[in-house]
C-alpha cells in the first residue's frame, strides 16, 4: 500500500540554534529527567516539533516557546550535537524495552521509566540489552550517527506511556496559548545538573554482542579492552550471568577473555573498578542455539479452488526467523511460492495460515521449511492437497476493485479465484467468494458455510454476533448455517452494513439505503462503490464512482469535513469511518491501493490500517 502523505526519518542538523539549557528554563516544577550526557549546556540543533511530532510533513514546524522553524518537520524528539563515542547514560531509573539496530535510528535504545519512555538512536555501541535494569546515569551506549544521520548527535526522544506511544516534548511548552501538541506533559527535566556517566569504560571483542550463533559455529571466545576514564584503573571482576559485586576479587589488568558457557542466552557481566573506588557493571548478551527448530504444516479438504494451509513453527532459543513454502503441481519439481522473515524473532511457537488458489482437480505437494534466528534449518515437511474437479471459479473484476491490483504470479502459478469481500473477524479476516462461500485468513479455520438456497452471485458479508450473514445480489441474506435472513428490496446491492446494535442495512448502488433512516443522495451518473456507518449508529458515508462522499441517515453535517474533491490516482474502491458526525474521520482508498485520509488520526483504530496483505512474490493474501 502507498502513501500519500510523505515521511522523513533523517536526521537533519539544522544548526538554527545554539541556546543552551540552563538559559530557556522555565520557572515550572522539576521533572524526572537528567540530560543522557554529561555536557550541561549542548547545542541543539533540531527541536521537537510541536505540530505533529510524528515525522509527517505537514509544512508547519513550531519550537517549544512558539517559534517556527527550529525543527526539522514532524521532528519527533530533540538533537543534540555531541562528538562521536561521548558516553550516553539513562535520564532516569528504568527497564530497557528495546536495543537494537534499525535502519532508520541506527543503533538504539528505549527504557521505559516510572513516568515517561525515554530513546536514544544514532550511536555507534550499545551496552545493555531488552530487560536489564538501569540506573540514572548509567552508561548505555556511546554517541555516533548510525542509521539515516548526517552528522554525529544523539536524538533524545520522550514517550508517554499510552498506546501507541505519543512522543513529547521534555521542554513542555512555554509559548503563546495553548500547546499545538496536546500529549506534552510539561517541563520534564530536573533541577539537578545530570549524574555523571560511569567510568572506565569496556570494550569487547571476538563473540559478537546480541548475536544469535548457530549453524555458523559457536562464538569465538569473548576478549575485552578497559579504559582509564581519568581516575585511574583499578582492574575488573567477570562473571556469567550474574554481578560479581563491588567486593568481587579484582584482575589487576585491563584486558581479559572468556569463553561463551554453551548453548543458550549468556550475559557477561565485567564489573570495571577506577582508583577513586567507583565500579559499574557493564553487561553484554551473548546468544548461541544449536537446536533446530520444528514445524508442522496441515492443509484443510478442499471444498472450492482455495486450499487453506495452517502452519507452526517452534524454537525455544532463538525463535523463528525464515518461513518458506514450496509448491509442486503433480510430478512437477517444487518452486519457490511463500516466503516471510520475522524483524523480531522470540522464542516459543510461531502460527501462520495462508491460501492457494488450485485449478479444478489439480494435485499439489507444499513443502515447508523454517529457520531460526541462529540460521539452523528444520527438517522440511511435505503435505499434499487435491482441488475437487467441479470447483474453479474464475478471477473476476471485484478482485482488483475490492482488494486492489494483485502482483504478478510466479511461472506455472493457478490463476486466483474470484475473491468478493473481505471482512475483518476475531481471529483474522474472511473472505468470501462469488459462491457464497466463506474461507478464513490467519490463524482461524474455515467456516461451515451452507449454501444459500438462492443461486445470485455472493455480494458482501456482515459480521454479527451471530455470526457471518452473506447479502447474495437478489437481496436476500444468508447464514452461515443456510438459514434466510432479512429480504432487502433494492437492486444492484453493492454493500451489507451491520450497527453495533445487530441492525443490518443493505445498500445498493443508485443510493438506496434499505434499512436507514435516509437515502444517499448521488448525482447523475455516479454509483455507490463502498459505505460504512459511524461507529454505534445507523447513519454514515456513501463513497461515489467518481470520488465523491455523500451522508445518509441525516449526518449532512460530516460531508464538510471528507475531501472535497477525488484526489487519487485510481478509482474509488472503498470507504472507512470513525468518530463522529461532528468531528468524523476516515481513509479513502482507490482500487490501486493509494489512500487519503480526512479528520485525525487518532480516533482511526488499529485495525484500519491492517487489510489484507499479500505475499510479494506470489500476490496470494496472507497474514
Amino acid at each position: 500500500m502507498r502513501f500519500l502523505m510523505v515521511y522523513r526519518t533523517v536526521a537533519v542538523s539544522l544548526g538554527l540554534s545554539v541556546m543552551s539549557v540552563t538559559t530557556m528554563q522555565p520557572v515550572l516544577a522539576d521533572g524526572n529527567l537528567t540530560l543522557p550526557f554529561a555536557n550541561p549546556n549542548p547545542r541543539i540543533t533540531s527541536w521537537t516539533d510541536h505540530h505533529y511530532p510524528t515525522r509527517q510533513e505537514d509544512g508547519i514546524m513550531v519550537r517549544f516557546d512558539g517559534a517556527t522553524g527550529y525543527a526539522y518537520d514532524g521532528h519527533r524528539g530533540t538533537d543534540f550535537a555531541v562528538p562521536s563515542n561521548t558516553p550516553v547514560v539513562a535520564a532516569d531509573d528504568g527497564t530497557v524495552i528495546y536495543s537494537e539496530w534499525s535502519d532508520s535510528g541506527g543503533w538504539g535504545v528505549v527504557i521505559d521509566h516510572a513516568f515517561d519512555r525515554t530513546a536514544y538512536f544514532h550511536n555507534n555501541q550499545l551496552f545493555v540489552y531488552p530487560g536489564q535494569h538501569v540506573s540514572r546515569g548509567q552508561l548505555i551506549a556511546l554517541s555516533g550517527s548510525t542509521g539515516n544521520s548526517t552528522g554525529p548527535h544523539v536524538h533524545f526522544e520522550v514517550r508517554d506511556l499510552l498506546v501507541p506511544w505519543h512522543s513529547v516534548d521534555p521542554y513542555g511548552w512555554t509559548g503563546p496559548g495553548q500547546d499545538p501538541w496536546r500529549w506534552d506533559m510539561g517541563y520534564l527535566w530536573t533541577s539537578n545538573p545530570p549524574v555523571p556517566f560511569l567510568l572506565p569504560l569496556a570494550f569487547p571483542g571476538g563473540a559478537r554482542w546480541n548475536y544469535w550463533y548457530g549453524a555458523d559455529g559457536p562464538p569465538p571466545p569473548v576478549r575485552w579492552q578497559l579504559r582509564d576514564g581519568g581516575r585511574g584503573l583499578a582492574g575488573y571482576a567477570a562473571q556469567w550471568d550474574a554481578d560479581p559485586g563491588a567486593t568481587a576479587h579484582r584482575t589487576t589488568s585491563a584486558t581479559g577473555t572468556a569463553a561463551v558457557p554453551g548453548p543458550g542466552s549468556h550475559t557477561l557481566h565485567l564489573r570495571v573498578f577506577d582508583r577513586a573506588g567507583t565500579s559499574a557493571d557493564v553487561t553484554y548478551l551473548y546468544l548461541y542455539d544449536v537446536e533446530p527448530p520444528s514445524s508442522v504444516l496441515h492443509v484443510d479438504r478442499a471444498t472450492s479452488s482455495a486450499l487453506n494451509l495452517h502452519w507452526s513453527a517452534s524454537d525455544s532459543l532463538s525463535g523463528i526467523k525464515d518461513v518458506a513454502v514450496e509448491v509442486a503441481a503433480g510430478s512437477s519439481p517444487y518452486r519457490p511460492w511463500f516466503s516471510q522473515s520475522a524483524d523480531q524473532p522470540s522464542a516459543g511457537t510461531s502460527l501462520g495460515a495462508l491460501r492457494f488458489f488450485g485449478d479444478a482437480g489439480g494435485d499439489y505437494q507444499f513443502r515447508l521449511t523454517v529457520r531460526d534466528a541462529a540460521r539452523n534449518a528444520g527438517t522440511p515437511v511435505v503435505v499434499s492437497g487435491s482441488v475437487p474437479a467441479a470447483s474453479g471459479i474464475p478471477p473476476t473484476a471485484a478482485d482488483r476493485s475490492i482488494l486492489g491490483p494483485l502482483p504478478d504470479q510466479p511461472d506455472g502459478a493457478p490463476p486466483v479465484m474470484g475473491v468478493r469481500q473481505e471482512h475483518p473477524s476475531a481471529a483474522g479476516a474472511w473472505l468470501l467468494g462469488t459462491d457464497a462461500s466463506i474461507h478464513a485468513l490467519a490463524g482461524e479455520r474455515p467456516v461451515v458455510s451452507a449454501a444459500p438456497a438462492s443461486a445470485a452471485a455472493a455480494v458482501d458479508v456482515a459480521t454479527l454476533p451471530s455470526g457471518p450473514l452473506r447479502l447474495l445480489a437478489d437481496g436476500t441474506t444468508w447464514t452461515s448455517t443456510g438459514t434466510a435472513g432479512p429480504r432487502f428490496a433494492v437492486s444492484n446491492p453493492v454493500r451489507l452494513l451491520a450497527a453495533s446494535d445487530g441492525a443490518v442495512m443493505a445498500v445498493a448502488a443508485d443510493g438506496t439505503i434499505a434499512g436507514a433512516p435516509s437515502n444517499a443522495a448521488l448525482p447523475a451518473g455516479a454509483t455507490v462503490v463502498d459505505a460504512a456507518l459511524f461507529p454505534g449508529t445507523h447513519s454514515g458515508l456513501a463513497l461515489d464512482s467518481g470520488g465523491a462522499v455523500h451522508a445518509f441517515g441525516g449526518v449532512d453535517a460530516a460531508v464538510a469535513v471528507t475531501p472535497s474533491s477525488w484526489t487519487l490516482p485510481a478509482q474509488p474502491a472503498a470507504i472507512t469511518l470513525a468518530g463522529t458526525a461532528q468531528s468524523p474521520a476516515g481513509v479513502l482508498t482507490d482500487a490501486s491501493g493509494d489512500w487519503q485520509i480526512f479528520g485525525s488520526l487518532l480516533v482511526l483504530p488499529d485495525a484500519t490500517f491492517g487489510g489484507p496483505a499479500f505475499d510479494p512474490v506470489t500476490g496470494l493474501p496472507v497474514r
